[in-house]
Formats: C-alpha cells, sequence, structure tokens
C-alpha cells in the first residue's frame, strides 16, 4: 500500500540522563556549586571594598600631614627670627685738653665729732615722759540671774534676769551667754533668739526695746539637751560683760 503523504513527526526518546534521581541530584549539586560562587565572590568583592577603604583613609591621612607640614601658619612659626641688624658702639675720642687750674679751698673741721644722741622727750619740769597707760579693762555694766524653772528628759525651761547696773539707758539691748553641754533654745519669750553653734544671742522685742538703768529684764526659754545641763557662762549685755548671781 502506499504511505500517506501527512506529516511525518519523529519519535524522539528521553534520555536517561535527564530523567531519575541522578538527574535531581545533579541540579541540586550544580545549584550547590552557584550559591558558593555567589558566596566567595561576595567576599571577594567585600576584601576589595575593605581594601580600597583603607587606602583611600591612609591615603587621606598622608594628604593632611603633608598640607599641615606645608601650612604657611606652620611655616611662619618655623622660620626662623630675622638677625638684628649688627650696630656700632660709637667710640669715644679722648682729647688732651689743657688743665684748668683749680684754687685749693682749705676747710678747717673740728678735730673731735660729737656724737648724737637721742635723750627721751621731756616735760617742762624736766622729766622724760612716761609711757601713757593701758586702758583699764571694761567694768561690767550689767548683773544676771539665771535659773531653770522646770525640767524633764532632755528639755528644759529657764529664765534669765538681766538688770542694767550702767550709767545710760540702753535702745534697744541685746544680750547673750554661752551653753556648755550643747544646749539647743527652741522657744522663747521677752526677746527674739538666734543660735549660732553654742553662742545664744537674745534681742528686744518691740514692747521692751528700752532698758534704763537700774531696770531689770526678765528673758524666758525653752531649750533642748542630750545628758547633762549646766547653766550657761559668758553673759553680756550690748557686749559687756555682766556678774552673775
Amino acid at each position: 500500500m502506499p504511505r500517506s503523504l501527512g506529516a511525518y513527526v519523529p519519535l524522539t526518546r528521553a534520555r536517561e540522563d535527564d530523567t531519575g534521581e541522578g538527574y535531581r541530584e545533579r541540579l541540586e549539586q550544580r545549584a550547590r556549586e552557584a550559591a558558593a560562587g555567589q558566596q566567595r565572590a561576595g567576599r571577594r568583592i567585600r576584601w576589595v571594598s575593605a581594601l580600597c577603604g583603607g587606602v583611600v583613609v591612609v591615603g587621606s591621612l598622608v594628604i593632611i600631614g603633608v598640607t599641615s607640614e606645608s601650612s604657611p601658619g606652620r611655616l611662619a612659626s618655623m622660620a626662623p627670627d630675622p638677625l638684628a641688624p649688627a650696630t656700632t658702639t660709637p667710640r669715644t675720642v679722648f682729647t688732651t685738653a689743657t688743665p684748668t687750674p683749680v684754687p685749693t679751698v682749705l676747710r678747717q673741721t673740728s678735730t673731735s665729732a660729737s656724737p648724737t644722741s637721742t635723750t627721751a622727750p621731756t616735760t617742762t619740769s624736766g622729766s622724760p615722759t612716761a609711757a601713757a597707760p593701758p586702758p583699764p579693762a571694761p567694768v561690767a555694766s550689767c548683773r544676771v540671774r539665771y535659773a531653770v524653772t522646770d525640767q524633764w528628759p532632755n528639755g528644759f525651761t529657764a529664765n534669765v534676769s538681766v538688770t542694767n547696773t550702767g550709767n545710760q539707758t540702753l535702745n534697744p539691748w541685746t544680750s547673750t551667754w554661752t551653753f556648755t553641754a550643747g544646749q539647743r533654745v527652741t522657744h522663747s519669750w521677752n526677746g527674739d533668739y538666734s543660735q549660732s553653734g553654742s553662742r545664744v544671742l537674745m534681742k528686744a522685742v518691740s514692747y521692751n526695746l528700752t532698758l534704763a538703768p537700774g531696770a531689770t529684764v526678765d528673758i524666758g526659754f525653752n531649750a533642748s539637751f542630750d545628758r547633762v545641763n549646766p547653766a550657761p557662762v559668758g553673759f553680756t549685755l550690748n557686749g559687756a560683760r555682766c556678774t552673775a548671781n
């Protein structure tokens, strides 16, 4: 029989290399090799980048160093100071002149000089002036009576009676004293108190500013103490020491 004149399609048989488990393993192996190659290329690129960066930094430092070495300010500071022009000292020329006769003057002096002596100043009567005596110590112009009127653990109430024994009226007045065992004033009346360390200052208030000669002001206060409560010392009235009763 005659053959059909239709298109002829040759049959292509698949190769065994393109199918099966071996082909898949080869594809995976090629993929792993390609990934490893990309990693190596990436490492090379990073290494080259780091090397180029280091070269750029070193080159910049070298350029900065050369620029600073050749800067006008540094050259000016390193330039030697200009030498001062040489100076010559003018020579003095001495000429010989005819000496002029000078008359000789003889001055008669005493054969013995009396030594200078310092004598003490004398008064009109002829006796030496005596040195001025030191000023007398200030006499107490006040009298103080101190009394503890009440006491409890770590606290007490006291009264200070200050009498003006001078001959002048005090307006205003201030009184001071010193504690010896760390007592601290906490409240006062008939006087405004302030304390610095162990020293207490008591000032007059508006209703008792004036303290006439012979007059007495009674100052009261509350205070605290630690272990013992001895009487204070060093009472004064407007700076003058007071005698204690």
